[in-house]
């Protein structure tokens, strides 16, 4: 008889244990499951963090380059050929090459449909045949990963 509540004993213990190994394990696949989940939430904030200092980052390099175009729009024929001329122009292209890589996209002006989504009017003139069409850059407008960031100031015919 005491064999058989021995038995008995060891049974309900092994019972027991057995769900407390479930209990443990199921409580271990949910600790795994929020972990996971907290992974990919703190992945997705850093990645959107990067991102905003990458806007930034684009944005302030933006007047640069703008004052690289104004800079080389009248360089003298003469010139165009000197050292540091195809320096600066050499210059100009990298740091496009660099925004563009980046997913900077200059907005299209002269000639395009006025969009206000793209473009902001700054004037309207009297232009044969132009009517609602760009007819003059005022300033450049940009677009990163195809969202307009700064729109391009332009004058518009009519």
């Amino acid at each position: 008889m005491t064999n058989f509540k021995s038995q008995k004993k060891e049974q309900i213990e092994l019972e027991q244990l057995k769900t407390q190994c479930e209990e443990n394990l199921k409580g271990w696949q949910r600790a795994k499951a929020d972990y996971e989940n907290l992974k990919k939430e703190t992945d997705k904030k850093f990645a959107a963090i990067a991102d905003f200092v990458k806007v930034g980052l684009l944005v302030d390099l933006i007047p640069i380059l703008d004052n690289f175009a104004k800079a080389t729009e009248h360089v003298p024929e003469e010139a165009i050929k000197e050292n540091w001329v195809v320096g600066v122009f050499q210059i100009k292209k990298q740091l496009e090459d660099f925004l563009t890589d980046n997913g900077l996209e200059k907005i299209k002006t002269v000639g395009e449909k006025f969009d206000h989504n793209l473009h902001e009017a700054v004037a309207k003139e009297k232009a044969e045949g132009k009517k609602d069409l760009i007819i003059k850059e005022v300033s450049s407008g940009y677009k990163l990963n195809g969202q307009v960031i700064i729109p391009a100031k332009v004058i518009v015919g009519e």
